[in-house]
């Protein structure tokens, strides 16, 4: 039977992600025997199933890599629901390594299962019950962390993935009131890992790096647009014009418009 050891690189990167889907159809929850040339894995949530002759139950998972003969399928009387991710990009391998599944049947066992029904939730809201949107990073990252129950939390090349998966995230989501609760959240981490990450890298703490974002966004749109001060508040998560102008003027000693006024 393959092994599922896999070398972990010295530095991580987000990999590209192909979806993250949910079901609980009989039919759709079961493949081969077949190969395939993916990264995929698969999180069960509520019944049990075989996989390649092991069995695998509720808060348990799997994990298939690239030319790994797989077949799957649930359980005749307590089928199972599944999550899974896909992804070709050969950068999971590095995410694998930290699952510490079992080197014989690929399977591993993840915690804090709530969280992950949350998210099972989330993608079977969608039209199709596949996720395949901006949110794909987002919600990899929140499983990876709660599957791995936080193992290499110290990590140089993970405390990049982080900083890097914020810096798009915040910039993604100027325009809402973001929190740095909704940050650690988005990620899955503690808030004082995030803001030693922040303090790392950036060299100030998240909700400073949050509020120069979103004071940078606003100076650009008052030299460079049309807008108004309403619609630029509004483009930096500010619903009041009277916080946003406080915000401002403290962030820089000038009022918006006579920061507009000097700067055209």
């Amino acid at each position: 039977m393959r092994k599922y050891q896999l070398i972990a690189a010295d530095s991580m990167e987000i990999p590209t992600l192909s979806s993250i889907g949910y079901s609980d159809d009989p039919l759709v929850t079961r493949f081969g025997p077949s190969v395939r040339g993916q990264y995929i894995i698969h999180y069960v949530l509520s019944g049990k199933g075989y996989f390649n002759g092991a069995r695998v139950e509720a808060g348990q998972g799997f994990l298939i890599t690239p030319g790994c003969l797989e077949e799957y399928y649930p359980d005749s009387s307590d089928p199972w629901s599944f999550l899974w991710i896909i992804s070709e990009d050969g950068k999971m391998a590095d995410y694998f390594t930290r699952y510490r599944a079992n080197s014989d049947t690929g399977v591993f066992t993840f915690h804090d299962q709530y969280v992950i029904d949350e998210i099972a939730e989330r993608v079977r809201r969608t039209d199709t019950g596949v996720c395949s949107s901006s949110e794909l990073a987002e919600l990899f990252l929140r499983i990876f962390n709660l599957s791995t129950s936080g193992e290499g939390i110290s990590d140089s090349g993970m405390t990049s993935v982080y900083f890097r998966f914020s810096e798009n995230y915040v910039k993604s989501n100027l325009h809402m009131p973001l929190t740095v609760r909704e940050l650690c959240s988005a990620i899955g981490i503690t808030q004082p890992y995030l803001y030693r990450i922040f303090k790392q890298y950036a060299g100030m703490s998240p909700k400073r790096y949050i509020m120069e974002s979103k004071l940078n966004e606003a100076k650009r749109l008052l030299a460079m647009t049309e807008l108004s001060v309403s619609e630029i508040a509004d483009s930096v998560g500010f619903k009041s014009v009277l916080d946003f102008s406080k915000f401002f003027s403290t962030g820089t000693g000038i009022s918006p418009t006579g920061y507009r006024a000097t700067h055209r």
